[in-house]
This record gives C-alpha cells, structure tokens and sequence, in this order.
C-alpha cells in the first residue's frame, strides 16, 4: 500500500489532460469502483470566478444547519488534502493513501486496455469513493474545469446547480466566446433540476444559460439584488441586509455580495425541496465561512491581502476593492505579483498597474510561469515603479521594507503564488 507522500505524488505526477476530452473514462473509472458517486446528495457548483467561494459559503450554511457536509474543492491553497473535506476536517492521510492505492489498481488497469486517467479524474475519484463511506447529508461538489467533459460531471441527479460568474479563461479548452464558455459551464444542468445563475453574467452569456436551462427543462432561478441592501463593503467583509435578516459575509470584496445571493437562492432552492435550514444557520454559517487567498487579509499595518485572482474578470474584482479601500492620507498601495503563461498579463497590467504605487513581479516555482523579468517588461507601462524577483522570500521581505503601516500591501496573480507565499506571510506574523 501506498504511503500517503506516495500517494500524493502518484496523483500530483498524472498528467492534467488527455487528448480526447469527454466523460467515457470517468464513468468506467467509478463503475468499477462501484459508484459511490450515485450514492450521493450533491449540489453541483460550476463557473469562471466564484465558484470556490459559493462552494464554501454553502456548505458552511449547511454545516451551521446540523447536517454532515461533504466539500470538494480545486485547486488547493496549501495542502492536498484540502479538496476533500467534510464539516471543515480533510481526509486523514491515512485514508487518503487507502483510497488511492485502490484507485490506482484500477487505473493501472485500465491503462493496461490504452485507457490513461487524469489527476483530476482521480482526485474526484478519491472525493466520491470517501464521500460515499461518510454518512453524509450533502456534497457541495466545485467543477473543476468548464462543466460539459469535467470529471465531477458523472453525477446523475443533483439537488441543485448553480452557476458563477462566466467569463474569458482557459479558452484553448473551452472556448473563446462566453458563449462557447458558458454552454461549457451549461454541461452540468441535468433534466428538471434546478439551476441558480449568478445574477451579473454578460448578455451572451445569460442567453445560453436561458437556453440550455429552457432545453433541459430546468428551473432557472435569477437571484434578485433588490432583496439585498449593503450596509458595509471593503476588504475586511460585507454586511448586509438580506429580506431583512442582518448577515455578515467575511470575504472581503463587492463582487462576493453577487457571489451570496447565488448561495441564499441554492439555500431556498434547498428548502422548497424539504430539507430545514433555519435562518439562524444561514447567519452563522456565512458568518464563519473561511477560505484562503479570496482577499484574505493576513495583517494589520500594513494591511496584507493575499488573492489567488489569476484571469482578467478575477483581476477586475480584485481591483475594485483595492481602489475601495480607505487608506490614510499618504497610504501607498503596493503589490507583489506572478502569473501563469496563459493568462491575459497584458490586459491585467493595464488594468491594476495604474491602481499600484510598485509592483513587484516574481518568479513562480512552476512550468507555466512567466519570467519575472517578462513580467515587468509588461507592466513597465503601466505602472510608475516596477521591479523584477527571482526569490519569492526576498520579494517578499523588499516588499515589507518598503511598506509603511499606512500602506496597502496587496500579494496576488496565481493562486500557485498564494500557495507559495501564505506559508511566508503566516510564518511572518508567528516572529
């Protein structure tokens, strides 16, 4: 049997994609694992951005509710294990090498019929099989990527869907129109179940989602913001009024405002079903929702934000609440940075290289990185003081250096740097 560092680096070592998309491979995976996925009460999550934050804030809500909670989430933040959760607690290592030791059996059989599984076919594998032995009430279930041929997608009736906000990423994978992205995102609708849209999506967009929910026959729910009235919105939360019920929503942004009213509709969409959920439990569970590298701030003076915003849309709302925020006279506003190579690093440095006093761009320890030296070539125009890093811990003490505790101090670009540097920033504030 597999220990569980072996069997992380099993998974971790798969290769991310096969030539020929499509749901064959993972159906035969889970029928000869059994299919624990049919075993299974889920609310199945898609999406561009936000869709993390909605997977959480649901199952926190559910949690608070008295029901046992199974959360898969992608990717993680700081540990593996974070995809598979049930009521906050991860997989135990030890089940977690159980489970992939029988998985990989099987997949090694298959590979031997010219059948090659992903590593995220597995990890889903792993989040069914372990959901399926705990007992539970729900799986709040996060697609990993576009809906239509993701691996989460074998799931035959789910409670509910929701779908977050649509926009331009991954477009060598799922197009580039948010047309051909959303009929993506659409794959996840199943016959007369119901379906809750994020309620800013771009026209075109919207269009599909009305058609495919219309074609499938599936309740569309459009959530209303007239129902919500904002008290407070900056990067330490928001509170709200929601049909007059007083809420607290602890990520920081106005977009994740949006991102609640999609979780409150799932919740009612729920409760129409039968299932209790009081409003007690809808106060406390987004009250103490957490979820790491959403505008998650990690010091005071200077005020330390760390965001995983990878894409154009992401990289709009993070800049909105950063132009929101209420520094004191004299407060810079300061970044250190790193992307991938298929983002837009053009489009995102026009729009946050103005809101930034420095930036700092850096080197991210992973194959599809840009250089740091790239980087700053590109945001050189648009930013009035740019440098380049090749040691993220040393970036990250220049960055403090230079840093004042009137100041904004803003780490974002990747959720692979946010991976990166919360263990810097976290291990920061233990001194």
């Amino acid at each position: 049997m597999l220990d569980w560092r072996q069997a992380e680096a099993y998974v971790q070592g798969r290769d991310r994609f096969v030539k020929k998309p499509g749901l064959a491979r993972m159906r035969q995976l889970m029928h000869r694992l059994g299919d624990p996925q049919d075993r299974l009460r889920c609310i199945h999550i898609a999406g561009t951005n936000g869709k993390g934050s909605t997977t959480v804030m649901t199952a926190g809500i559910l949690r608070a509710a008295g029901y046992r909670v199974g959360m898969n989430i992608s990717p993680y933040v700081l540990e593996f294990r974070e995809r598979f959760q049930v009521n906050g607690q991860m997989i135990p290592r030890q089940e977690l090498a159980q489970l992939v030791t029988e998985i990989k059996r099987v997949c090694d059989e298959m590979e031997a019929a010219g059948d090659y599984v992903t590593a995220f076919e597995i990890t889903t594998a792993v989040a069914f099989c372990w959901f399926a032995r705990q007992d539970l009430d729900f799986v709040c279930l996060e697609v990993g990527l576009g809906g239509r041929f993701d691996a989460t997608n074998v799931i035959k009736e789910p409670l509910c869907c929701a779908i977050t906000s649509i926009s331009l990423d991954h477009t060598k994978i799922l197009g580039d129109t948010v047309e051909q992205i959303a009929a993506e995102k659409c794959g996840i609708l199943k016959l007369g179940r119901p379906v809750v849209c994020y309620p800013d999506q771009p026209v075109g967009a919207l269009q599909v989602i009305c058609a495919q929910a219309a074609a499938q026959d599936c309740p569309l729910v459009l959530p209303d913001m007239a129902d919500i009235q904002v008290h407070k919105s900056d990067l330490l939360g928001n509170d709200i009024a929601y049909r007059g019920q007083q809420l607290r929503i602890p990520f920081g942004g106005a977009h994740q405002i949006k991102n609640a009213a999609v979780v409150l509709a799932v919740i009612e969409q729920l409760r129409q079903q039968g299932f209790e959920i009081p409003p007690t439990a809808v106060q406390q569970g987004l009250a103490a929702a957490r979820f790491p590298a959403r505008l998650e701030v990690l010091g005071q003076k200077p005020l330390v934000v760390l965001d995983g915003a990878h894409n154009l849309s992401g990289a709009q709302a993070l800049c909105r609440a950063v132009e929101a925020a209420q520094l004191p006279p004299g407060g810079r506003r300061i970044a250190v940075m790193g992307m991938l190579n298929d983002k837009d690093a053009a489009g995102i440095a026009a729009l946050a290289g103005p809101l930034f006093d420095e930036i700092l761009l850096v080197d991210i320890h992973n194959s599809r990185a840009v250089n740091s030296e790239q980087l700053a070539a590109i945001f050189a125009g648009h930013c009035r003081q740019v440098s380049s890093w090749h040691q993220l811990d040393r970036a990250v003490q220049a960055a403090f250096e230079r840093s004042g505790a009137d100041d904004l101090l803003v780490f974002c670009g990747s959720l692979y740097l946010a991976s990166e540097v919360r263990s810097l920033l976290v291990a920061r504030q233990k001194k």
